[in-house]
Order: C-alpha cells, then structure tokens, then sequence
C-alpha cells in the first residue's frame, strides 16, 4: 500500500522576516554574530517544535487544523530570554504599591499613604522599587518618615535593589527589633546618633528579621504571583527565564501553577542558600540531601544553579571590593561568607552534581566566586557552567581566568541605564562598571538579563541600554563598551539559553527546537537605539501557542 502520509503543521507564520539566531556557541564565543536572515520567510510548528523555516512559503505543511498567521511582513525573533531575574518577587510586587515612579520624599510618602489608607487594619502596608538616588536630596527614607504617613499599620518598603528594606516604628515593634538587637551575620541594622534602629534594613539577613515578622504568603497567593508575573512577561516577548532566590515554597507553588496549567514561561529556578535561614553547615547539609540537583524537570519546569548572594551593591558600599569606596571610604564592603565557606559550597554542589550562580557587584567578590568555580571543576570537571550574576565592577586581570575556567556572565545593562550608580561610586570604579564588551570580546558568554524586579523586565530597554551606555545621569558612561543591535538580540537569546543547558532546544529558531517565538512592531536590526526601546511585541508564542497578542 502506498504511503500517503505528510505531516501537516498545527502553526504556520508567514510573511515574516525571521532572525533565526542559528549560531553555535563556540561561534558566539569566537564574535560571529551573522546569523541567518531571512527576509520574506515561513515558519512552521507542530507538536510544540518548530518542523520548517525558509523563504517564501510551503503550503504542503497546510492542513485543515493549521493555524496559518499573517505577520504582515513584521520580523520574528525567538522566544526571549532573561538568564537572571526573580519573577516570583516580580509577581508579589504587583500585589504592592510601586514605587519607582516616586521623584521625591514627598511622592514617595503620598504613595505609601495611599496604600495604607486602602489597607485594612491589622494588614502589613507593603511597597516596592523606591529609589532615593532620582530624589532631590537623594536621602533614603526612614522610619520616622513613614511614622508621619503611617503609624498604627506595620509598613515595609523594598528598595529598587531589593538590598534594603525601610520599614516603620510599628513593623520594628511587631520583628521585636530594638536598640539592643544586634546586627545578624551578613546583614546590617542600620542607625540613627544614637544608635537606635532608623527603620532601613540591609541586605537579605537583616530584612529577613522582617520577612519573618510578616504574616506568610499563601500557595494561592504564589501561584497568583506567576500567573500575574507571566502576563507581564509574555507581553514583552519572553518565553523563558531563570528565576533566582526560591525557597521550597516558591517552588512548590511553581510546580503547582505547572501542573493547573498556569505557567506561561518556561523556568529554571535556582537553589538559594541564604545566611537568613542558616549557617553554611546547614546550608551544605541541605545540597548533600537534595535529590533535584541542576537539570531535574522538563522543559517547561526544572532546576538551575545553586543560587549564593556573595556581597551587596556599590551603591551602598556592601558590594566587596579590593579598596575602599571613593563615596564611602571608611568602607570597602563585606562578603556575605567567607572565602573558605564559598568554595566549600561550590565543591559541594560540583560534587552532587550542582551548577552554581554567584552574585557577585564587586571586584574582591568576584575574586572569591572565581577561586571557588576553579575548586569546583577540579572536584567535577563535566560542563558545568558555573556562572557570576552582575559582576558590576570588573578587574581586567580576572579576564584570563574566567576564559580559563570558561566562565560566562549575565549582566543587566538597564540597571546600569536606569539605577544611576555610575556617578556616585567615584570614577575610577565607574570605568570597570557594566563591560558588556569586554566580556564578549573575551570570548565570555554574556546573558542578557535585568534581575527584575529591580527594574523592568522588558528586554528592549536592556538592549538599549547595552547599545548606548546611556546612564541615569544621561551621560554615555564608557562609549568603547558598546554593543551592536545583533549582539544585544544575542545576548537575549541563545547566549541567555547557555546559562540553563538549553541552546540546543530554545534562543534560535531552527528545526527541532522548541517553537518559541516573538513577533516584534520593529525590524531591531535596523532601526535606531530609541526605536529598539520603544519596540512592541504583537504575538509571543510557546510551545506552538500564542500565550500572547497586543491589544
């Protein structure tokens, strides 16, 4: 009998012009960046993967069930990708006041007591993503600040970094935190002259004493913060990301959100250790006893890299840094563990089979992340990808090692567009702030990310940054280090799928990999930095599914 069989696809795109981004990454690693245009071309899905892509058209792949989409001649990228962010944080923001758009003290309270005045008695009044460096005096707020807006409800209010938390006479009654209570490891109470506590709280141990003051988010609650988070993220393009700082619950309700068919973006999540719940023993004790270690999931669910927060920000003077700050001298920040407990546990996690991800601002940080990555491929030398998150301030003689130990990087060029640290942490550590190109031109992965909610998800507005240099100041902070159009969409892309082992699978449209696109208002490659920003996304599709359409 004669075979009449042909396979028909459930989606086809037509009418598109495709940047396929179909390199390798030794390709990438070596500066190519020509990948395949095609400028009149078709797409086509079936079973969630992409089976055809060419020019021009196949009508043979359609069918009667075939969803056939115009696009107008607008150009199509794939899925994209943010390698560093926290998306769960992101989604329980929006059930806060945000605070980004306060311009002074004064807008800042205003908004706080607005929220309070909408928050029912007994209720933590909660905001989000104040800056104090866009305000006039740039002077943080303090609790005696929010006592005038708010003083019978607990408030707390995360910075824009989410490395500080200001909170209110009443949220440091409930914690129990006085004069007396001493700054736990890793984390600083911060004070007044008299040594009474102000209300701001630094980095995560210290904000933790308030996290557990607080009444615990319900699983609904979390699953309502990935569903609400996938809508934001969808509408910028984004089909897949790394999720950093999960606790068990996080995950959990992940998992949960999974399998009720409500996760709208593929996730890796990472494995925190946090100095708040634990000493290292305990933390080590926990990777000895994990049985999901790094790659466990399927590709809509799994787990990344081990997560270490290392140091803090240059901002603050909590990122560590080999000499003292210009703007903050009597300080050269702090590691938030040492040496010797990091590399235990990058041996650990490389010995149970763990990727590992270190934050790391500062330069003496990042020497330390580094030592620790070296220790652990010589206890397991597989491709492990051990990676630093940020690596803001950068020394140039730590280039030949992290090629060395092929060590990759994910950078946010918008916090270095929108967080305005450049001009405040003095010129000499402003010039190693943010190389993108270095990086690249290392031979390095580079991932695009933003660490949202720090600031927007929108990848857009990272590849403008990352093109332009652009500080908040509205200075072009080291010109030399500018991207081109191409490497920004890379960096989006498949090097962003590098970080969680899937560049065989998502980050380029090719035959066999996942049918993850983003139909875009703008061709990015030619148009100018502000149109690249401004872009709009008109269909983000996953998996074969549009999952999003522009109204």
């Amino acid at each position: 009998m004669k075979n009449t069989w042909a396979p028909k696809a459930d989606m086809l795109i037509k009418n598109v012009k495709i940047y396929t981004v179909d390199l390798t990454i030794p390709e990438i690693k070596a500066g190519k960046t020509d990948f395949t245009v095609i400028d009149n071309g078709y797409v086509a899905e079936k079973d969630g993967k992409t089976i055809a892509v060419g020019p021009g058209m196949d009508d043979s792949l359609i069918g009667p069930d075939t969803q056939v989409i115009d696009g107008g001649g607008k150009t199509l990228v794939p899925g994209l990708i943010d390698s560093h962010m926290h998306a769960m944080f992101a989604g329980i923001e929006l059930m806060s006041v945000n605070l980004k758009e306060a311009k002074s003290k004064d807008e800042f309270l205003a908004m706080v007591k607005g929220k309070a005045d909408e928050t029912p008695d007994g209720k933590w009044v909660k905001g989000c993503e104040w800056n104090e460096l866009v305000w006039p005096d740039k002077k943080p707020p303090t609790k005696d600040d929010l006592d005038k807006v708010c003083p019978d409800k607990p408030v707390m209010c995360s910075r824009l970094c989410h490395h500080v938390y200001v909170v209110n006479s009443k949220a440091l009654e409930i914690a129990g935190i006085t004069k007396d209570t001493p700054d736990p490891d890793g984390g600083i109470i911060d004070r007044d002259e008299d040594g009474n506590p102000n209300g701001l709280m630094l980095e995560n141990s210290a904000m933790g004493i308030i996290d557990d003051a607080m009444p615990p988010l319900t699983e609904g609650d979390l699953i309502q913060a990935v569903v609400g988070f996938g809508k934001v993220a969808n509408s910028f393009g984004l089909t897949s990301l790394i999720d950093a700082n999960m606790t068990f619950d996080h995950m959990k309700s992940y998992l949960q959100a999974y399998k009720q068919g409500k996760l709208t973006y593929r996730t890796s999540m990472m494995f925190y250790l946090d100095k708040a719940w634990g000493d290292i023993d305990y933390h080590l004790k926990r990777i000895e006893e994990m049985i999901a270690v790094t790659g466990f999931g399927d590709d809509m669910l799994k787990m990344n890299a081990i997560k270490v927060t290392l140091d803090g920000i240059p901002t603050t003077g909590t990122a560590a840094m080999r000499k003292p700050y210009e703007h903050l001298p009597e300080t050269s920040g702090y590691t938030t563990i040492t040496e010797d407990e990091m590399i235990a546990v990058a041996k650990t996690g490389a010995k149970y089979n763990w990727q590992v991800g270190v934050h790391s601002c500062g330069d003496k940080s990042a020497d330390v992340a580094i030592k620790s990555f070296e220790e652990a491929y010589k206890v397991n030398p597989s491709d492990a990808r051990h990676y630093i998150i940020h690596h803001a301030v950068y020394q140039p003689d730590q280039i030949p090692l992290m090629q060395k130990y092929d060590i990759p990087v994910t950078l946010q060029p918008t916090i270095a567009l929108l967080m305005g640290e450049q001009p405040l942490i003095g010129a000499e550590m402003a010039n190693r702030y943010m190389r993108v190109k270095t990086f690249i031109d290392a031979g390095l992965i580079v991932g695009g990310s933003t660490d949202c909610p720090v600031v927007s998800c929108n990848p857009f507005i990272g590849m403008y940054g990352a093109i332009t240099r652009l500080g908040a100041d509205g200075k072009v902070w080291n010109p030399e280090e500018a991207v081109t159009a191409a490497q920004a969409l890379i960096m989006w892309t498949k090097s962003s799928a590098y970080f969680s082992h899937d560049e065989d699978k998502i980050g380029s449209i090719e035959v066999g990999n996942l049918a993850d696109y983003a139909l875009l208002d703008t061709d990015i490659l030619q148009a100018t930095p502000e149109e690249i920003r401004d872009t709009k996304v008109l269909k983000t599709i996953l998996g074969g599914k549009v999952i999003y359409e522009i109204q």
